[in-house]
Formats: structure tokens, sequence, C-alpha cells
């Protein structure tokens, strides 16, 4: 274990691992209007860390308004972080009905898995889709806007008039930068019919070729996500010939009980059905084909190795005026940058390597060879000062203390224990050791000021109390000495 202070460290291996909730991590790629683009992830710690399952009942508690009269257009929590337009207009028959996911000024989402769990969680809610078909559904909706932020004619061409009189060119789809989401995003979700079960939800839109051609990017081709999605529509074809027997069945004895016109309307409904069913089954066959194809190219390609024993991982500045600083990966050959961490707010020069690292969340548990172990974080409202345990691998963020620290706070390793200054009840601040998992260990009952410095001294850490008076504790236990 030992300390770097803005200079460069051990190789590392630049392998891009998936991650849990509050992770950073590469994701799909979309492409721009000529060059491929990726979501960019918040790779700070948070202010507020909430549970994935909290995150969800977001979505849900939109999606329980909806679900109380799918049929009546309706802006819900116009005030609040998150509102929900739905659009449904009968009148027109040309066009798509819409949800519209309104991310608005004070939104708090800065992940874009965290985005499409609030998604899910509202397709669950509103129409009752499994949580399973929900989350492909999610992925795809995210992906559809990103492809077609700001094209307000792509919206168009495609929706009623009653859907476009909300949506605002500046804001409509998906930025890939989280930093354009709060105040600036309307997530549009396509519908059909509102009675018609598993597709509510227009699959087809979203998953138009421009969308699996993005997906298609992905290093792994999004294989799993649209297998699912071919799946579903497995089961919207299976659903529509279903209906269109029922139909064709209901026409028939109309026609026996001398019912002409119900017997049209019948067979009407049987022909609708049964194309929706031939273009899905279609759909899957086109899609299948594509997936087995990527499948070949994957299984036969020959990854080339990759030499990375000059590759370095060094402190850099990020804005000296505030004392911020992240990890970059270059090339020791040539200065060539392989890595950029997402987590931009480093405080100070101090950062320790660490070794064999055991996080746990929601029950899992992960395990890595080397991590960085840093204060991260601005106190900015959305941000906060904390502890932060940084892959050595992919420079993302895969840990955070619970404990907000202080700003001013010192950053001292001693004896396998780290040292900083946390804020505690009523505007005070303490001294409390951590071991390298970020398990609190102890805290001072001392209160301190919150700029003391930590000395060490054979007898113990020197610091400076709230009365600003020179105090002794114990290293172990961090009790008062003196």
């Amino acid at each position: 274990m030992k300390k770097i202070i803005s200079v460069f460290v051990a190789a590392v291996t630049l392998v891009l691992s998936a991650s849990a909730l509050n992770v950073d991590e590469v994701e799909l790629k979309v492409p721009g209007s000529v060059d491929s683009v990726q979501f960019e992830n918040y790779g700070g710690p948070h202010a507020h860390i909430d549970s994935a399952q909290a995150i969800v009942n977001i979505g849900a508690g939109l999606g329980r308004h909806v679900a109380l009269d799918v049929d009546l257009t309706e802006y819900y929590e116009p005030s609040a972080k998150y509102s929900l337009i739905h659009v449904v207009d009968p009148s027109v028959s040309e066009g798509r009905d819409a949800d519209i996911l309104v991310l608005n000024e004070n939104a708090g989402v800065d992940h874009i898995k965290n985005l499409r769990r609030i998604v899910t969680g509202f397709l669950q809610a509103a129409y009752d889709y499994n949580q399973s078909d929900a989350e492909t559904i999610a992925t795809f909706v995210t992906v559809y806007n990103a492809v077609y932020r700001n094209q307000i004619s792509v919206f168009q061409e495609r929706y009623k008039p009653a859907v476009l009189s909300y949506l605002d060119e500046d804001k409509v789809g998906l930025s890939t930068n989280w930093e354009d989401w709060a105040g600036k995003t309307q997530i549009v979700i396509p519908l059909n019919g509102m009675q018609a079960g598993l597709s509510v939800v227009d699959t087809t839109t979203i998953t138009d070729d421009k969308v699996i051609e993005a997906m298609r990017q992905e290093e792994d081709k999004a294989i799993e996500v649209r297998e699912n999605m071919t799946d579903i529509k497995e089961r919207e074809a299976e659903g529509a010939t279903e209906r269109a027997r029922d139909a064709q069945k209901e026409a028939a004895q109309e026609r026996k009980e001398g019912n002409v016109e119900e017997a049209k309307q019948a067979a009407a409904v049987a022909s609708e059905e049964q194309k929706i069913a031939d273009r899905k089954n279609m759909e899957v066959r086109k899609e299948t084909q594509a997936i087995e194809a990527d499948k070949a190219v994957l299984n036969g390609e020959t990854v080339p190795v990759v030499d990375k024993s000059s590759y370095l991982t060094g402190l850099f500045v990020v804005d000296d005026a505030r004392d911020l600083y992240t990890l970059i990966t270059v090339d020791g050959k040539n200065g060539d940058i392989i890595l950029r961490s997402p987590v931009k707010q480093i405080k100070g020069k101090t950062v320790y390597i660490v070794d064999n690292i055991s996080l746990e969340y929601e029950g899992e548990t992960n395990l890595f060879d080397k991590m960085f172990l840093a204060v991260c974080g601005v106190n900015d409202g959305h941000s906060a000062i904390r502890l932060c345990l940084i892959d050595s691998e992919t420079l993302e963020l895969k840990g955070q203390s619970s404990q907000v620290l202080s700003e001013n706070t010192e950053f001292l390793f001693h004896a396998n224990n780290y040292y900083v200054v946390v804020q505690g009840d009523g505007g005070r601040y303490f001294v409390a050791s951590f071991d390298k998992n970020l398990k609190l260990l102890n805290e001072s009952e001392l209160s301190v000021s919150p700029a003391t410095p930590l000395y060490e001294i054979n007898a113990g850490l020197l610091v400076t109390d709230s009365n600003g008076n020179p105090s002794l504790l114990d290293y172990a236990t961090l009790s008062q000495v003196w």
C-alpha cells in the first residue's frame, strides 16, 4: 500500500466491467449525425444515495396516476422533479399517442441506469408490464430518444398533433450527457391503443433501423437485450393472432345470425389484428437473423492482445482554483491518453492505492484487486464530499462512504487506517477512521475544527478542537488523551 501525489502509478489493466447502482460505466454507444457517441454519466460521489427500488418507485408513482384512467390526457406532477404527460387522442387516427417523461430543473438523475429504472417503474405501474419486459423496453426507449434527440421533424412525422403540442425542440429526446438532462429533457414513449396489453408501448417505433444500428455498436452488440425484445414481439404476434381468430369467429357468428354490419366490424378487427401479427413476425424474423449474424461475428473474432505494460495512471489537474483533480491513464511510451476517469472531483493531491477490496451492495459482494482511495466531491447540493473508491481498471467510482466529510478535511493514512474529518449533527465536526473498504471504525467524541490539521506524532494525533485549542487523540480509539 503506498500513496501517490501527482505522480504516475503502476500500470493498470483496462478492461471495462459491469457495475451496480451508483456505479458509472460506458453505456450504449449511440450514433450522432456523423460519429458514435456514448452516454456520459456523473462520476463523482452523491449528496444523497437512493436504493435501486427507491429510484424505480419514482417512475411507479407517475405510473399509478396514469393507471387510474389510461384514456385521460393529463399532466401529472408538473411541479415535481419528474413529470409525466399522458397524451391520448382517440379522435385522430393518424400518428401515435405518447407518454412524455419530463426531467424538470431539479431532477436529480445523473446515470443512464437510474433513468432506465425510472422508466421501468413507470411501465410496470401504468401498464402492468412485468419487470423483465419493462427493463427491456426502458433500454430501447432511452436509446430511441438519444438517437432522435432534438430532431423534432421525426416526432412530427410519427405522433399526433396533441402530442406535438407538448414537445419542445430544444428538449425533446435524451442528451447523451447527464449534465444536459435536468430541465432539458422530454423522453417520448410511443403508445398504441390503451387496451393493447403487452403492445401498449409501440415496440416497432422504438426498434427502428437506426435504434438497432446504435445498439449493434456495443462491443457485445447488445445481443441480450435485443433477444429480449424479439421475445416480447413474438408474444405480441401470438396475442394479435389469437385476437384475429376470435374476431373471425365473431364475424362468422354475426353473419350466421344475419347481423351484417356487426359481421363487417368483426371482420375488420380480424384483418387489422392479423396485419399486426404479420408485421411483428416479420420484425422477429429480421432481427433474429441479424442477431444470429452478429453472434457469428462475435464468436469468430480474434481479439488482439494489447500490450499494457507501458500504461501509467496519474493524477491531473481539473480545476486548480478549487483544488480538484482526476485520474488519467496514458501510454508511457508516447503519452497517448488511454482512459479518462469520470470522477473529476478528487479533492487535493492525496490518493492511496489499496489492494483486495470487498464492496457489498444490496446483498452482492464485488471484489477488486486494486483501487484508488481518495476524497472526492464538492458541496454543491448535487454532489457531496465523501471518501471514494475508484477502480484501477476502469477509473470509475465503485464505492463511497456513507459519511459526508468536511470541505477542508485532511486525508491521513496511519497503521492501516484512514483518517478524515466528518460532518456531525448540529454543524459540528469530528475525526473519523475508516478501513480500506470504507467501513467506519471509530469517531471522536471531541468536536474539532472543520479545517483541523491531522498531525502525526508517536503519542497520537494532534488536532485543533472546535474552540481552537490543541488536543491529542488516540490513534486506535480516537478518544481524547488530553
